[in-house]
């Protein structure tokens, strides 16, 4: 009687361990995943980049930078971006004898794959245009000109000065 009543408490009992492992092995499961997305949602994506933001911030250092030029005071620019942020993807690139064959790094397999993403590239700047005291002076103009020239990468031919 005894081995008939140990068996039937190990048969409950291992019923009850596989059902508790089972309840275990699903809140893992679920918590794995909302770990997953908010991972994804904190990462942010393209999406969540605004080139108006880069924009205001991009006036705001033009500002700054002119304002410390001899002579000038009281700035205000304006920015206009080319496009928007571009994402930038790991590339593993092959040389054969005849050509380069480029190609973009994968992770995962299937309908998991996805392209390995290593940062954006901001917008480009297509012009700035900044209005300030001493911009009618020619010397100063050019000195703006050439600080934020060469400061931001772009040609001084997009950049407009002029006085307030």
């Amino acid at each position: 009687m005894q081995k008939n009543t140990i068996g039937r408490l190990l048969s409950k009992r291992g019923i009850a361990v596989a059902l508790l492992c089972g309840i275990i092995g699903i809140i893992m499961l679920g918590t794995g995943s909302c770990q997953s997305d908010k991972e994804e949602e904190s990462a942010g994506g393209i999406e969540s980049l605004d080139p108006a933001q880069y924009a205001r911030e991009v006036e705001e250092r033009v500002e700054e930078l002119c304002n410390r030029v001899d002579g000038v005071s009281s700035s205000f620019a304006v920015v206009s971006l080319e496009g928007g942020y571009r994402a930038i993807y790991a590339t593993d690139t092959q040389s054969g004898t005849s050509s380069i064959k480029k190609q973009t790094v994968t992770l995962g397999s299937g309908s998991a794959e996805k392209a390995l993403l290593l940062g954006y590239e901001n917008p480009r700047i297509a012009g700035i245009g900044i209005v300030c005291s001493g911009g009618d002076d020619p010397v100063r103009r050019k000195n703006v000109i050439s600080v934020i020239s060469s400061a931001f990468d772009i040609p001084s031919n997009k950049i407009f000065v002029t006085g307030s």
